[in-house]
């Protein structure tokens, strides 16, 4: 699925177990969402910042940070992760229904 699609901001929070909230800030009028996840393996929820108009997932844990843009496309591993790609230059940022992070470019 594409950050795009009308269902995809519902579907990835459903997925992680958390709901999906209207940011205080948009971009240009088109809303960005934030869903916190628990994460007990890091002892900090995750902030999880979704920018559907501008195709980008910003990650933050305490004070680690990742941000990937561009993104091409989001799939959903049942039991196991959100797995956001970006196709040109190949990156992946994984957020999983347990609380961890990776991000491999």
């Amino acid at each position: 699925m594409l950050l795009s699609d009308p269902q995809a901001i519902h579907s990835i929070s459903d997925f992680l177990g958390t709901e999906a909230r209207e940011a205080p800030f948009d971009v240009r009028g088109a809303p960005v969402y934030q869903l916190k996840i628990p994460s007990q393996e890091l002892g900090n929820d995750i902030l999880l910042t979704i920018w559907p108009s501008q195709s980008r997932v910003d990650v933050r844990v305490g004070k680690s940070y990742w941000v990937l843009r561009d993104i091409s496309d989001v799939e959903l591993y049942p039991d196991v992760e959100v797995l956001f790609r970006r196709n040109d230059p190949p990156a992946f940022l994984f957020v999983s229904v347990q609380g961890r992070v990776a991000m491999v470019t």
